[in-house]
């Protein structure tokens, strides 16, 4: 599957059929959410991220970590740009997806890592840390906090970006402004007949 973002284009491997998946998991019934594998589809939140960071202008030096990466759209157009990225997932079908459009687009300076957000093993810090589309129930909200703490440089930033319908990740960013921060900016993108509204938060660490 190509894509193309702020300039650059990507091959990228994906799951054929992918809404088969979801209805199969869709009939099990109120366990859908529990069991919807967010990972296998290229969420709408991801491409408006990419390309908005793709603009920035990033010191070519930074060193940033994707969290939640699914198809890791964001840093694999990051790498793309001669950016340190190191792309992190919990399912191992994800991390194996990862690997192999990693090696496909030939993107030396990508790295692919399993983070269990309540077990996490990484050991450095960065510089920026990014996600889309990360959080849908309160009880990931604890997690995602403790990353930030222990993998952010004190200078750091954070960018986030979800669909504007989602409200989980609005509380979530509604919990900051004592830590943080924050800038909210509203972008749309229409995808065939359908026209999101995604917003990105960046949030900065008060010193």
């Amino acid at each position: 599957m190509p894509i193309a973002i702020g300039g650059k284009k990507l091959e990228l491997y994906n799951i054929a059929d992918w809404t088969g998946i979801i209805d199969r998991i869709a009939a099990e019934g109120e366990s859908y959410v529990e069991k919807f594998p967010f990972w296998v589809k290229t969420w709408e939140s991801s491409i408006v991220l990419a390309d908005h960071l793709l603009r920035l202008g990033l010191p070519k030096d930074a060193s940033i970590l994707e969290i939640g990466a699914g198809m890791g759209v964001v840093g694999l157009f990051l790498g793309a740009s001669g950016y340190h990225v190191t792309i992190t997932d919990y399912e191992e079908d994800a991390l194996g997806l990862l690997r192999k459009n990693v090696r496909h687009n030939g993107l030396d300076t990508v790295s692919v890592e399993r983070l269990d957000w309540n077990n996490p093993g990484l050991t450095k810090t960065y510089d920026m840390i990014c996600g889309s589309e990360l959080i849908y129930k309160d009880t990931f909200i604890p997690p995602i906090m403790a990353l930030f703490r222990k993998y952010l440089q004190p200078d750091g930033t954070i960018f986030l970006a979800h669909d504007i319908r989602r409200r989980c990740l609005m509380q979530f960013v509604g919990m900051m402004p004592g830590r943080f921060e924050v800038e909210n900016l509203v972008k749309t993108m229409k995808s065939g007949d359908e026209v999101h509204r995604i917003t990105i938060h960046c949030l900065r660490p008060k010193l």
